[in-house]
């Protein structure tokens, strides 16, 4: 886990307690578009649609936006992080983020491809003449929420829904090593967007500090492969 704010196998699955945060208020689309800044809040209570990156807009470096609350009408998304409540074994409630594909991105965990290349100075040092030979992949198409069967709380089943995150190239496997205290451990993702640009990105704290609050924030840095 990396202590950072930047712009841009399952794992276990961190709990997370802010039901009892003020969820934000929708803001009306607009003429221009203003991506929000890392740490991003992704709390399945204060902002249940999630954060979406629409990495190229309009021919230009482009950014962030909540979901439910976008800065342009326009706003395509190229990947979407959210959590959702899912029920334990034992019947409590916790949160399980993930991360989703836009049905025309691919993804590649790049240091599965260059195990040498994890962490945050590894991901800033990544560029064109560095980088390996590497192969994408897009998210299962039968990747589907609906069919999780729910439980005495109404909430999703832990365990099919894990397994149903298998289905996604990024889905949960970037959420263990931005938890856990082991420095520059954290994987390097490439991600092709809708317009063919390659983005380099990285998960490097969740939950993010420093953050508005203890949780439900989560810190992302990304740039273009040049």
């Amino acid at each position: 886990m990396l202590f950072l704010i930047g712009l841009a196998s399952v794992s276990g699955v961190l709990l997370t307690s802010c039901e009892k945060e003020t969820t934000e208020e929708p803001v009306a689309p607009t003429q221009q578009f203003v991506g929000l800044e890392s740490p991003y809040l992704i709390c399945a209570s204060r902002n249940p649609g999630g954060v979406g990156f629409d990495f190229v807009y309009k021919g230009a470096k482009g950014g962030a936006n909540n979901l439910d609350s976008l800065s342009v009408a326009d706003f395509a998304y190229d990947i979407k992080i959210r959590t959702i409540k899912m029920e334990k074994p034992d019947g409590s409630l916790g949160g399980a983020p993930f991360i989703q594909l836009q049905e025309t991105v691919e993804a590649v965990n790049y240091s599965t491809v260059d195990s040498t290349c994890k962490g945050y100075a590894d991901f800033v040092n990544l560029n064109v003449s560095t980088v390996q030979p590497y192969a994408l992949t897009a998210d299962d198409p039968g990747f589907d929420l609906s069919t999780i069967p729910t439980g005495s709380t109404g909430s999703l089943l832990m365990q099919p829904l894990l397994m149903e995150f298998d289905k996604l190239v990024m889905g949960q496997r970037w959420k263990e090593a931005a938890g856990n205290d082991i420095p520059d451990d954290e994987p390097v993702w490439l991600i092709k967007t809708r317009e063919v640009k390659i983005i380099k990105f990285i998960v490097t704290d969740f939950p993010a500090s420093p953050a508005p609050t203890a949780t439900g924030y989560i810190a992302i840095v990304w740039d273009y492969l040049e």
